[in-house]
């Protein structure tokens, strides 16, 4: 039996490594998030973990004149999109963009590759941006030597351990001799790895709605381990989320548990709000972004008392220090007053002489609301 042992401890050490290799394999999975260029901007990904946004011109149209600005040739995979004129001289304001969102796993990016191609008056000066510095300095730039051809590019970077963001490249080109300089681009991709690490938490649903002017957001989960807590995230352009609440977690369940978070104070219009959930050891993901719809949510306006007195007319309108007021008797005849506004939102009208009995009118005008108030006079 002795005699077999180092054969066994040989056997186990290779199982073992054989073990390691498979939790590898399944741990990480290649990515690849792709603009084809292909008579469409649509972004498509070959990994659920990703969501691409349509590529974006900023800076201007597209002001090619052909029917259509995708052309083949020149070595395009199917076709290449057109696009002119280019500056001279570099503008941070004139490029193309690709965009994609994380929904679930951390992730690694590897390299960003695409293929370009000018015209002998376009543009060949090239610099590449993204966003994990805010497009503040280059990733790369280098000028195209050779005309009518595609070039293919391909920029290694280690943006490892990325989580439920939005990663932006922009393409920015300039030097174009004149308005008709034009640039192809093709096969656009961003490529990667996705490390499928298992959830904290399983949410069945996350949900919010707009009660009173504030945000009601819930939510459920069917199973957690290791949780440790939520953390509230609020966006106005899906883009960039701040923190706005956190609420512990239950660490170990098997069962459903059910939260609740209000925001008391979210702008009006539509806001995005998710979840970042964290686990004990610090890890987290991000679940998928909801919109909500916050209305702008308007003072009530009144006299106060009405009846009012023959010298003085009271209303009450809170922030309404810039808001336009006017007086008139039930025929429609102005009144001249003076005005008077105090700290606590309170307004009064003067008239210039006592009110005679009747009814009147004080019409409110702000920011495009305008509202016509009755006033009693005994």
């Amino acid at each position: 039996m002795k005699r077999n042992m180092p054969f066994l401890k040989s056997s186990i050490v290779a199982l073992a490594a054989i073990l390691l290799f498979v939790f590898n394999a399944k741990a990480q999975e290649a990515f690849h998030v792709k603009w084809t260029m292909d008579y469409t901007q649509a972004g498509i990904s070959d990994h659920a973990n990703f969501t691409p946004s349509d590529a974006l011109l900023a800076g201007g149209a597209n002001t090619f004149t052909l029917p259509t600005v995708y052309s083949g040739g020149g070595g395009a995979v199917v076709v290449g999109y057109i696009i002119r004129p280019w500056p001279v001289a570099f503008s941070a304001s004139r490029y193309m963009e690709f965009t994609f969102t994380a929904n679930s796993f951390k992730y690694n990016i590897t390299s960003i590759g695409f293929r370009l191609r000018r015209s002998n008056n376009g543009p060949n000066s090239i610099k590449v941006r993204t966003s994990m510095d805010g497009f503040a300095a280059d990733l790369n730039a280098f000028v195209i030597s050779n005309n009518g051809t595609f070039n293919t590019y391909n920029i290694p970077v280690s943006y490892n351990n990325l989580s439920g963001n939005t990663f932006t490249v922009r393409i920015y080109a300039y030097n174009s001799i004149d308005i008709y300089g034009t640039l192809w681009f093709d096969e656009i991709s961003v490529n990667g790895d996705v490390l499928a690490i298992i959830l904290p938490v399983d949410i069945t649903y996350f949900k919010g709605r707009s009660e009173s002017g504030q945000t009601a957001l819930k939510w459920e989960t069917a199973w957690e381990k290791h949780s440790s807590k939520f953390v509230i995230e609020r966006s106005g352009d899906m883009k960039n989320f701040i923190a706005i609440g956190t609420i512990a977690a239950s660490g170990e369940t098997a069962g459903r548990t059910s939260y609740a978070f209000s925001d008391n104070d979210p702008p009006a219009g539509i806001s995005y709000y998710r979840l970042k959930l964290i686990d004990q050891d610090g890890r987290f993901t991000v679940c998928k972004p909801i919109a909500v719809l916050n209305p702008e949510i308007l003072a009530k306006i009144r006299i106060s008392p009405n009846p009012a007195t023959p010298q003085t007319i009271r209303l009450i309108a809170p922030d309404s220090r810039d808001a336009a007021l006017s007086l008139h008797t039930s025929w429609g005849i102005p009144v001249p007053f003076r005005r008077e506004d105090d700290a606590h939102g309170y307004i009064r009208l003067i008239p210039i002489r006592a009110l005679v009995p009747g009814i009147y009118f004080v019409t409110y005008q702000k920011n495009g609301r305008k509202e016509h108030l009755k006033v009693l006079v005994p």
